[in-house]
C-alpha cells in the first residue's frame, strides 16, 4: 500500500467476552487491576501498562460485532485499534480491506455514542475500530481512561489567580473584524495590559490591533501563559492538542475555551497533561466580576 496510512501500529483495547462479568472482575481485580470509574455492571475497563483491558458479557460482544456466538470463528477475543477522529473509523477498515481483511462490521454509531466499525485479519482473528470520545487518546496514542467523575471547573479563587499570574494570551481563532467577540476579547485583554498574540491561518503575516498575526502555536516564538479558544466546540481537541505539543516550549499553563466552547473530550485530554481547564467562559467577563472593570 503506498501513501500515507491513518492506522497507527498500536493496540488500544483486549476485551475479553466472559460468561460471569461479576465473577470476571472479582478474579482480575484480586490480581490488582483497578477498575477505572468508565465501568459499570455490564462492562470493566482497566488499565493494563498503556493497553486497556476490557470484560464484557460474551454474548454482548459476538452481537456488538455481529456475528454468532456459536463457537464456531468467534473465540470470546477481540484486541481494538482506536482513533483519533470518528472519520478515521472508515479509513482504517478500508486500509484494512487493501490489506487483506475482511469487514465484518461497515463504520457506523456506536450505541454508546461513539463510531465503530470491525474486521477480521486472515487468520480470523477479530479487530475493532474506534473512535471514543470519552476516552481521548494521548499525544503516544495511549487510551486515557477515566478515574474519577470529570474535573469541576474551577473556583472563583483560582480564575482569579490565573488572571492575576498570566502575562500572555495566545488567542486561537482571532478575528480582525471588530463585531466579532475575539476582536473585544484581545482589545480588552490588551488594555489591561496583557500580551495577545493572535493566532489564525487565514490572517497569518497581517496585524490586527497592531499585533502580528502568527498561523498556529508552532509558530510563536515567545512564552504563552494562556491558549485561548475560539472555535466551534467540535474543533477545539485539535486547539488543546497543539496546546499540549506547545505546552513545554512555551511554558502553557491554562486552555481557555470560551463561552459557548464545551468540549469534554478537549478538557480531558488538557487536564491529563498537566494543563488546567477553564471551559464555557469568556476572560473579559471573568476579570471584570472578579478583578474589576
Amino acid at each position: 500500500m503506498e501513501g500515507l496510512l491513518t492506522m497507527e501500529p498500536r493496540l488500544s483495547f483486549v476485551t475479553l467476552g466472559v460468561a460471569d462479568i461479576a465473577r470476571a472482575r472479582a478474579f482480575y481485580e484480586r490480581l490488582g487491576f483497578k477498575p477505572s470509574s468508565a465501568s459499570t455492571e455490564d462492562v470493566a475497563f482497566y488499565d493494563a501498562g498503556g493497553v486497556v483491558l476490557a470484560l464484557w458479557g460474551r454474548e454482548a460482544l459476538a452481537e456488538d460485532a455481529g456475528i454468532p456466538d456459536n463457537g464456531v470463528g468467534f473465540s470470546g477475543i477481540a484486541v481494538a485499534h482506536n482513533v483519533r477522529a470518528e472519520e478515521d473509523v472508515a479509513r482504517v477498515l478500508a486500509e484494512a480491506e487493501a490489506a487483506g481483511a475482511t469487514i465484518v462490521k461497515p463504520s457506523q454509531k456506536a450505541f454508546w455514542g461513539g463510531q465503530i466499525g470491525y474486521f477480521s485479519d486472515p487468520d480470523g482473528h477479530l479487530w475493532e475500530i474506534a473512535y471514543n470520545p470519552f476516552m481521548p487518546l494521548d499525544a503516544a496514542g495511549r487510551v486515557t481512561l477515566p478515574y474519577a467523575a470529570p474535573a469541576a471547573e474551577p473556583a472563583d479563587a483560582e480564575i482569579a489567580r490565573i488572571l492575576k499570574t498570566s502575562r500572555t494570551f495566545a488567542v486561537i481563532g482571532a478575528s480582525d473584524n471588530p463585531g466579532r467577540p475575539s476582536y473585544g476579547v484581545m482589545s480588552f485583554l490588551k488594555a489591561k495590559g496583557y500580551k495577545i498574540v493572535p493566532v489564525n491561518p487565514t490572517l497569518e503575516g497581517r496585524k490586527v490591533l497592531g499585533l502580528a498575526v502568527r498561523k498556529d502555536l508552532a509558530a510563536i516564538r515567545q512564552p504563552v501563559d494562556v491558549v485561548d479558544i475560539f472555535r466551534r466546540p467540535d474543533a477545539a481537541l485539535d486547539a488543546v492538542r497543539a496546546a499540549i505539543r506547545e505546552k513545554d516550549r512555551l511554558g502553557i499553563r491554562t486552555v481557555w475555551m470560551q463561552i459557548g466552547v464545551v468540549n469534554e473530550a478537549a478538557a480531558a485530554e488538557a487536564r491529563a497533561a498537566g494543563l488546567t481547564v477553564v471551559m464555557d467562559r469568556c476572560p473579559k467577563i471573568e476579570h471584570a466580576r472578579l478583578i474589576g472593570a
